[in-house]
């Protein structure tokens, strides 16, 4: 189960997160849960003028008020890395690379996936990202 929110083509990512964030919070504050990692899946490729987008925060349970769906199972090559040395697109691209050399195939309906670990220390700058792009089964 996660919460979603579709996005606007020229909505902001981060002030997305902080308002699905904020909403669950509010909403669910008796029972509060640590949200540690929010996600965002691209239908289109990131750069795409109008490109397809939504942030989902998983969640225990359905939370009323929010609004949630199950998010199908996906098989997916992924990539983790931390900081923000180094542009994402070299990830993707190196992503891209580890795909074709294990022979796999891209499944297009999804684009990617891009999930944000949020450190247990929040005065620690880098955060740990997972890119997944969805492969063909």
């Amino acid at each position: 189960m996660v919460a979603y929110k579709v996005l606007e083509p020229d909505e902001d990512v981060s002030s997305a997160v902080s308002e699905l964030l904020s909403k669950i919070t509010e909403l669910h504050h008796q029972h509060h849960t640590s949200y540690d990692h929010s996600m965002i899946v691209y239908y289109d490729p990131p750069d795409t003028p109008g490109g397809r987008k939504e942030v989902l925060v998983p969640l225990p349970w359905e939370i009323e008020g929010v609004d949630s769906k199950t998010f199908p199972s996906v098989r997916a090559a992924f990539l983790v890395y931390e900081g923000a040395g180094t542009p994402v697109e070299a990830y993707h691209k190196r992503l891209e690379e580890l795909i074709e050399h294990d022979g796999l195939e891209r499944d297009e309906e999804i684009h990617s996936i891009e999930i944000m670990y949020v450190p247990e220390d929040l005065d620690y700058t880098d955060y740990t990202i997972e890119i997944m792009f969805p492969v063909k089964r």
